[in-house]
């Protein structure tokens, strides 16, 4: 990672200061009775001096759209509020890659929608990195790229739409095809033409409406 070796055990610390984790339940990283403070624990821990501390709270909850709630106790949040507090703690820590392991796992959709929101926005935006770990392969669908592992080896690899059409191998691993992937292989073996590898629901609206307009006279 970054040209380091990650089996090297003098490298541990070097990894752990351009790599974040985000777990599965927020409450196990949550550490403090204000959002601003929890966000700020990291850079502390780090040595930064007060003002840069600040900058790097305040920064890093307007990021993740939280600012309004830096006055907060963590734990009446919602629980996408509080992941995304869990990533404002990560971020103001300047990590080059976040690691998410299942952390969407105990929300809701609204809260499941925050946290992708949030991480795509931060890769697109902020340019970090995203690692997703997910057993839910309409989450691993917005992936550039997925890597399918089994007993610590990689099985599939690819860019989704490839890894979407070998849905034995998926069945094999005790994975399911995203339900838009699963739909677009009923209307398929069903007769309709659809064009391209619509994986979201978006898309499969764009690839039904240019197929009727195709067939319009």
């Amino acid at each position: 990672m970054d040209g380091l070796d990650t089996r090297d055990q003098h490298t541990v610390w070097q990894v752990r200061q351009r790599v974040g984790m985000v777990f599965q339940n927020p409450d196990n990283q949550l550490v403090a009775t204000v959002v601003e403070e929890d966000v700020a624990f990291g850079p502390e821990n780090l040595g930064l001096p007060p003002a840069e501390i600040r900058r790097r709270v305040e920064e890093a909850l307007r990021v993740v759209e939280m600012g309004e709630y830096r006055h907060h106790a963590p734990h009446l949040l919602s629980g996408g509020q509080k992941q995304r507090v869990a990533i404002a703690g990560i971020l103001a820590m300047r990590p080059m890659c976040l690691i998410l392991d299942e952390a969407t796992a105990m929300l809701d959709p609204q809260g499941r929608a925050e946290v992708l929101q949030t991480v795509a926005r931060l890769n697109r935006e902020e340019d970090i990195t995203i690692v997703h770990i997910t057993h839910a392969m309409e989450e691993a669908a917005l992936a550039r790229r997925i890597i399918a592992l089994a007993a610590g080896r990689i099985v599939l690899e690819g860019p989704p739409a490839e890894v979407f059409e070998q849905p034995e191998v998926l069945r094999r691993l005790r994975l399911a095809l995203p339900p838009v992937a699963a739909l677009v292989r009923g209307l398929r073996a069903a007769g309709l033409p659809l064009r391209g590898h619509p994986l979201t629901v978006d898309q499969l609206v764009d690839a039904l409406t240019g197929l009727a307009a195709a067939r319009r006279p």
